[in-house]
Order: structure tokens, then sequence, then C-alpha cells
């Protein structure tokens, strides 16, 4: 298994990080400038989600092909 970087998280913890910022993000209380931190912080893990799914792909891709010839 490849080496996790210091910044990089599972996608499985981005996802429960994801969850609970949207719950925040849902309580009809929550102030505006709270909402937009809590909304910038869930854009920024939704980005890294999408690279690592993405880097997943091209694995894949990867591997299929180099079985294939």
């Amino acid at each position: 298994m490849s080496e996790i970087k210091g910044d990089e998280k599972k996608l499985s913890t981005q996802i429960e990080e994801l969850t609970a910022l949207v719950s925040q993000l849902e309580d009809p209380n929550i102030e505006l400038e709270d909402a937009l931190a809590v909304y910038e912080s869930g854009m920024k893990i939704a980005q890294a989600a999408q690279k690592a799914l993405e880097q997943a792909e091209q694995r894949i891709e990867t591997v299929t092909n180099s079985h294939q010839s």
C-alpha cells in the first residue's frame, strides 16, 4: 500500500468530515460567517476527495491496461 502524505486523509475520513459539515450547515441557527467558514472547509475537503478519486481511477486504469496486454 502506498504511503499517505501528512495532509492527505483516507477517503472514508473525508466523507465523515463532509457529513459532519453538512449537519452543521443544516442547523437553522448557524450564523452566516460560521456557515461560510464551514462551507469553505467542506469545499477544500471535497476537492481533496475528488483528487483522491481521480488518482484511484488512474491506478485502476493502469492496472487494467497492464493486464490486458
